[in-house]
């Protein structure tokens, strides 16, 4: 089981390697999809002949900062007066506030326009948040207040909560950064072989595995070495866990490097990890290493009947506690551990600023009987950062005429892929003599917001830039583009789209 676990491990690791991370943005249009939210800072409860408080507020997507000062004059929400610099592009900002005992809430209501993207775009906010007075610190030492994050939903262009990253495994464990302070792993699993060469026919070989768990988070994760054979001391060993193949990509990542010494069995480790259990809005990195003799039980056997050469096998059955020591402990930003990495390209914003659809593989189905086409065979996938994904099979046949001169399409299947980047319905009309296609398609994005998808849906009309080549397969003559190979992208004009909220099972 080891073994397997082992090499799911590593084909996993490969896997994001060849894929790379999504591309990172940074602008206010990318932010302002990807992560609406604000900081609240210096927060002061001040308590003179009349009750306010008094903030500051940095809008999380835009830079845009200012001061709200809240007078308590009567129950509920109160209208904060806020001073500082204009809300960008025209936009409006709303601030209220109440004090119920020790608890204070703050609500943001907000406005912007971006058009760092060319394209125009207005965004509308909202969101709030419950601060204890117990943790707020006198007025004078109110730059000690730790940012607090409101985290916001968007109400336009799209009615989605973006969600967080799941962040590093264990990240918000309990007692992750206490036990942080005194590292522990727990190691099992141990094997080690030495096989010598064996005449001519075999090339020597040593092989090195075992798993491992931070006991502070629980990450496991496993070490491997396929062929330790070389120049004598230490060799670097290949490691991984379950730090990969989180959706919202987490800006931070575990990571473990390893040493395995064949000639007296050390065993050497350094791992980062992060804790914000604590505080979130004081995330730790931790760095640790730890070194060790292990204690491997070793049986020698030949190698073949009757042979003068023998192969080691080593192992250690019962679990090895490690203990580290701490390299480094850093503070990292507020939050910054569930913060996703904004993404240009996402399904939701090229639908919204530049849709197209990329077309390939188009073939055409006659029957000699008939002068028109019989079937339509295509590939389609949204243009825009695809990751893993593919494009789809349609089929559309003559026989599935509707209204108007379109006929329905058929979608292949999708692979239960989470994530997809294919109309979910589609109509279409094609002139062959033209090579006009023309496509009405439904599609789904909930790449940012898995709880409320976006539904869009409109219209392309593109040409075929491609001569065709034809071949007769008993009574159907099948065309295909002469350039097997050739893609196409096409606008998608008059988009239109609304949120769908998912039920609950």
């Amino acid at each position: 089981m080891w073994a397997l676990f082992l090499l799911k491990i590593l084909s996993a690791a490969v896997l994001v390697t060849a894929q790379g991370p999504p591309t990172v943005g940074g602008g206010c249009t990318t932010n302002s999809f990807n992560i609406p939210s604000w900081f609240i800072t210096n927060f002061k409860d001040l308590v003179d002949d009349e009750r306010k408080v008094a903030f500051g507020i940095l809008n999380r997507a835009t830079n845009y900062t200012a001061q709200a000062t809240c007078g308590m004059d009567r129950k509920g929400y109160n209208l904060c007066s806020v001073s500082g610099q204009s809300a960008p592009g025209n936009g409006t900002i709303e601030i209220k506030a109440l004090v119920e005992g020790t608890v204070a809430q703050v609500s943001v209501n907000q406005t912007w326009s971006c058009n760092d993207r060319g394209t125009p775009v207005q965004f509308t906010a909202s969101g709030r948040a419950r601060i204890s007075l117990y943790d707020v610190p006198e007025p004078e030492a109110s730059s000690t207040f730790p940012p607090l994050l409101i985290q916001g939903t968007l109400h336009a262009p799209v009615f989605i909560t973006p969600d967080r990253a799941a962040g590093p495994q264990g990240h918000d464990q309990k007692g992750c950064q206490a036990a942080s302070e005194k590292p522990e792993w727990n190691i099992t699993h141990i094997y080690y072989t030495d096989r010598p060469a064996d005449g001519n026919v075999e090339s020597p070989s040593r092989t090195f595995n075992l798993l491992f768990t931070n006991t502070a988070n629980g990450y496991e994760g496993g070490c491997v070495h396929g062929s330790l054979v070389g120049p004598a001391g230490a060799t670097s060993l290949i490691c991984a866990g379950s730090e990969f193949g989180n959706l919202r990509g987490s800006r931070y990542a575990i990571s473990t490097t390893a040493s395995f010494d064949p000639s007296d069995f050390k065993f050497t480790v350094r791992q980062t990890w992060f804790c914000d259990d604590e505080n979130p809005s004081k995330p730790l990195q931790f760095t640790a290493s730890a070194s060790t003799i292990l204690p491997l039980t070793c049986t020698t056997t030949p190698l073949s009947a009757g042979s003068a050469i023998n192969e080691t096998v080593c192992d250690h059955n019962p679990t090895l506690v490690l203990a580290g020591k701490v390299d480094s402990a850093t503070t990292l930003p507020p939050y910054s551990l569930t913060e996703p990495i904004p993404r240009d390209n996402t399904c939701t914003i090229t639908s919204i600023l530049a849709p197209k659809w990329q077309f390939s593989a188009f073939e055409i189905v006659y029957t000699p009987e008939k002068e028109e086409w019989e079937a339509i065979n295509f590939e389609i996938i949204l243009a825009t950062y695809s990751g893993f994904q593919y494009p789809i099979p349609v089929t559309v046949s003559r026989a599935a005429g509707r209204e108007g001169g379109w006929f329905e399409c058929v979608i292949g299947a999708d692979g239960a892929n989470d994530q997809p980047l294919w109309p979910y319905a589609c109509l279409v009309q094609f002139n062959p003599e033209t090579k006009e296609l023309k496509l009405k398609a439904n599609w789904q994005c909930r790449e940012l917001d898995g709880d409320q998808p976006v539904n869009f849906s409109g219209l392309t009309t593109t040409t075929i830039k491609s001569d065709f080549t034809c071949e007769t397969f008993r009574d159907m003559e099948v065309c295909v583009t002469e350039d097997t190979g050739f893609v196409w992208t096409a606008d998608i004009g008059g988009v239109v789209w609304r949120s769908v909220p998912q039920s609950n099972p």
